[in-house]
């Protein structure tokens, strides 16, 4: 996860400092617009996935594990295919019209076939958190992804093409990690694709149930993320979003700490709550707790002290502008770190209409 951070920040650091704000804020907007598309044709199903996947880990019934797989995989591959559709017809529309930026358009266009591959993973990254993969999940989505980014982009820019660069090594690095995925689970869990297991309608209603009001929710957490860049791209101008988005990942720095436990946090209590081992779930999530905790502070502390040094080495002195935003996300990025666990115990329990809930109050606050 470090070093998925450091290769994060290095693509981020090429396009801010050889691009510039504009082309900078260009990509933050287009990720911003593709993530809305990204999360409908998902349905909600992500956690959904992960947590029936869990319950029958526990209870070892594979039937049971290979349906929701099977079924899940055909849903989410048609809404993916379907969403990337409809944001490649409309780019033109949402970059002319709402943000008056034609250069846009292509970002998106590009973007949009990034969406079906972000359904596929969707499906293959919980069957491998589910059977303690965590450690090729955190390869493929914390290494291989963002290195491919890098080496892509580099590799573009030496060829000499322009801008476009950013949205075709964000394309490269999708159907690469989506690839390794499928290939992983192909010959890891080669019983899983031979079962062919009976149709479970209750099965389907039981993750629909839990999914949908996570749909929302998912919808809710990435308005309350991203909608402070999306209104000043549309208040204002690409560049000033590429400033502020100077602030934001090293703000998200603090959120770490959750990171390092979270792919296997969430699969290991809620197989332990399936099988009644309350008391092991207690320790988990105290323990946990204090570790995130302990390793969040003294970053937070540099960061409201000394904004302006982490920006400066980062992204140069042309985003110090961004200083104040930096104190100010970094205070919500800890509570975000701290508060992280109590959402997937409720998670975990099924809460999922309370935590939709409480975001949506969040969200109008």
């Amino acid at each position: 996860i470090i070093l998925s951070k450091i290769l994060g920040y290095v693509y981020r650091i090429i396009v801010a400092r050889y691009y510039g704000p504009e082309v900078y804020g260009l990509l933050v907007l287009s990720l911003t617009i593709i993530g809305w598309f990204a999360l409908f044709s998902l349905l909600g199903f992500d956690t959904g996935i992960l947590r029936y996947l869990s319950i029958y880990r526990g209870k070892k019934k594979y039937d049971k594990i290979s349906y929701i797989f099977k079924f899940s995989l055909s849903l989410l591959l048609i809404t993916g295919i379907a969403a990337g559709i409809l944001l490649f017809i409309f780019s033109d529309i949402v970059a002319e019209k709402i943000f008056s930026n034609p250069q846009l358009s292509i970002f998106l266009k590009l973007f949009s076939l990034t969406i079906p591959l972000t359904s596929l993973k969707a499906v293959f990254f919980p069957l491998m958190q589910v059977y303690g993969k965590f450690e090729w999940v955190l390869f493929a989505s914390k290494i291989l992804d963002p290195l491919v980014k890098v080496i892509a982009l580099v590799a573009l820019i030496f060829l000499g093409v322009n801008s476009i660069n950013v949205p075709l090594s964000y394309l490269s690095a999708a159907i690469i990690v989506s690839l390794f995925a499928y290939l992983f689970c192909r010959i890891s869990f080669k019983k899983i694709f031979k079962i062919k297991p009976q149709k479970d309608k209750q099965l389907v209603k039981d993750i629909f149930s839990y999914s949908w009001p996570l749909l929302f929710f998912t919808l809710s957490m990435f308005l309350l993320y991203q909608v402070d860049s999306f209104m000043i791209g549309l208040l204002k101008t690409v560049e000033d979003v590429g400033f502020y988005n100077a602030a934001v990942p090293i703000a998200l720095l603090l959120v770490t700490s959750v990171s390092l436990f979270s792919y296997m946090f969430f699969p290991v209590i809620t197989q332990q709550y399936a099988k009644g081992n309350r008391e092991i779930v207690k320790q988990l999530s105290q323990q946990i707790g204090k570790w995130v905790y302990m390793l969040s502070l003294p970053l937070f502390i540099l960061f409201i002290i000394f904004p302006g040094v982490f920006i400066k080495i980062l992204f140069g002195e042309e985003y110090l502008i961004a200083i104040n935003a930096l104190r100010f996300l970094s205070i919500g990025a800890m509570f975000t770190s701290l508060f992280d666990i109590s959402k997937q115990l409720l998670s975990m329990k099924g809460k999922s209409k309370l935590i939709l809930k409480d975001i949506l109050f969040v969200l109008a606050l």
